[in-house]
């Protein structure tokens, strides 16, 4: 399994990820699926959810009338969800799932986790090891990571974005890694 992001979704997780930047943001993914890969078209922020330095919250009702409009108007299907950990004070952010991001995974579920940080260079966009995407933009130093659940397993898949890195070849990394409850 692998996770593309297009230029609109690769745009638009940077954007609300900055807009918001020292509180987390979160959001819905829009695309479609396929057999070995699903296709992320747009990044779509929740202007309504409750941030907090290192957590954020929807509220259940609209996070299913959003669902349900997407559904009844579009030709996109909801393929995931997207929030960001930013730096809190000295202590930097990762793209590692916390206990409570693996306890509220949706069955079947994608998920990217954008980290950012305060950054103090330039930072050309690449493949990181192990499936991520990195780079720098306005002074942030910036990392993203791709889950996906399968059954009842929670593994880190490679996240490629052509838009962000170019057509260079994929870095390959291990294959997908497990993710074990906290």
């Amino acid at each position: 399994m692998e996770v593309y992001l297009s230029e609109n979704a690769f745009v638009g997780l940077l954007v609300s990820t900055i807009e918001v930047y020292r509180r987390e943001c979160l959001g819905i993914l829009l695309g479609h699926r396929e057999p070995d890969r699903i296709m992320v078209d747009f990044a779509v922020p929740y202007q309504a959810a409750r941030r907090k330095f290192q957590e954020v919250h929807m509220d259940w009702h609209r996070s299913q009338r959003v669902e349900e409009a997407v559904h009844t108007t579009s030709r996109w299907e909801l393929v995931g969800d997207y929030h960001s950990h930013p730096m809190y004070g000295d202590k930097k952010s990762t793209t590692k799932l916390s206990g409570v991001d693996q306890k509220d995974f949706r069955d079947e579920g994608t998920s990217i986790i954008v980290a950012i940080n305060d950054g103090h260079r330039k930072q050309r966009w690449g493949y990181v090891k192990g499936g991520l995407i990195s780079g720098g933009v306005n002074g942030y130093a910036i990392r993203m990571a791709a889950y996906h659940k399968e059954g009842e397993t929670l593994v880190r898949v490679p996240l490629v974005c052509p838009y962000a890195v170019g057509f260079m070849a994929k870095t390959k990394g291990p294959t997908p890694v497990e993710i074990r409850p906290e």
